[in-house]
């Protein structure tokens, strides 16, 4: 059980998710009547692929498969994220769209995934959203930027706001920051130019939480699912078709917010998981974690040790000696509603 499923910890909470709940609605009052001022970057497009929950919606395929979709569309693209959990501060060129430049500290996991993953898209990160945009306008031929992560940056105006909400928890309770895991009130998907319903294969409940949507925004909807897309092995990138992970006893480990997520996409590729150890986001991870995976390992008698490619890049060099460790790569598919995110990416054009 994670805190926001435990009633205790909820109710306990409530007081001070008041008080966050109050800040937000008095700073979205001051930009939606121009209290607070946006600033239009000129010469290129802004989208921005956000949500209004705490982490775990999939934002890093969503983007991987907008900027794969509009550089194959003659684009120029950049992605430009905050590079949480990274140990850097001000502007960092993860990539230049020839070469990854930055590590794992500086870049944060997820921008070094993507720089990795589009080899010709620049990534940059920087936490105020507009000095990153002025910067890559100077540094780089761009004609769309997309803002990972940015929903609640109001203060770089965005020519498409596109709002992921994870199928699989929905809204939960409805409950703010720090009692429930929505950062803004579900109201402020009015400000959404189109939803974008991730993992929607694993629940029943899409239609009402397209209802629930609809009563909020009369944006256009896109339905998605989460699909694995390839094993790999770690210590020399060895790729396995998935059938390969089909009877066999793994331990699962991971440091992602959606947990639950990552077990079910390994279970219906057939494979048995055994045990799942569960880290924080974006954790850091240490020799000595390893070393006790391994241990577990051992003793569990399994057949391999798995994680999230997200996970590969925060400890990859801490596992080069054991060829037992293997990553899984997940891509988006879209479900039903294609053409709308495709109508809506070129009526900015």
């Amino acid at each position: 059980m994670n805190i926001f499923e435990n009633r205790i910890i909820q109710i306990t909470l409530m007081p001070v998710s008041l008080v966050y709940g109050l800040i937000i609605r008095c700073r979205n009052f001051f930009y939606d009547y121009g209290l607070f001022s946006t600033k239009k970057i000129s010469g290129c497009k802004i989208i921005c692929v956000g949500n209004i929950s705490v982490g775990g919606t999939g934002k890093t395929p969503v983007v991987k498969f907008l900027a794969g979709y509009l550089n194959q569309r003659g684009f120029n693209v950049a992605i430009l994220s905050r590079g949480y959990g990274r140990k850097s501060k001000g502007t960092v060129v993860v990539s230049d769209g020839k070469n990854t430049l930055a590590n794992l500290e500086d870049s944060g996991d997820e921008p070094l995934l993507l720089a990795n993953q589009l080899k010709t898209i620049p990534v940059i990160v920087e936490a105020d959203r507009v000095k990153g945009a002025q910067f890559i306008l100077k540094q780089f031929v761009s004609d769309v930027i997309l803002l990972d992560d940015a929903y609640q940056h109001r203060r770089i105006f965005r020519d498409i706001n596109i709002v992921l909400i994870d199928a699989s928890r929905g809204f939960g309770r409805n409950y703010l920051l720090p009692s429930g895991f929505l950062r803004e009130p579900v109201s402020s998907l009015k400000r959404a130019d189109l939803v974008l319903f991730t993992r929607v294969d694993s629940t029943e409940n899409i239609e009402q939480l397209q209802k629930i949507t609809r009563q909020n925004t009369s944006c256009p909807q896109v339905t998605s699912s989460h699909v694995p897309a390839m094993l790999i092995r770690m210590t020399n990138n060895q790729k396995f078709d998935l059938a390969f992970l089909k009877d066999k006893k793994v331990l699962l480990f991971s440091g992602i917010a959606n947990q639950t997520s990552f077990q079910q996409v390994v279970k219906k590729l057939g494979a048995t998981v055994v045990f799942h150890e569960e880290f924080p986001d974006h954790f850091f991870y240490t020799p000595k974690d390893i070393k006790n995976i391994i241990t577990r390992f051992r003793s569990t008698n399994c057949d391999l040790i798995l994680t999230t490619e997200k996970d590969y890049y925060r400890l990859v060099s801490l596992v080069s000696d054991y060829d037992f460790f293997y990553y899984l790569t997940i891509e988006i598919s879209i479900i039903n509603g294609f053409d709308n995110l495709a109508e809506k990416l070129a009526s900015i054009f």
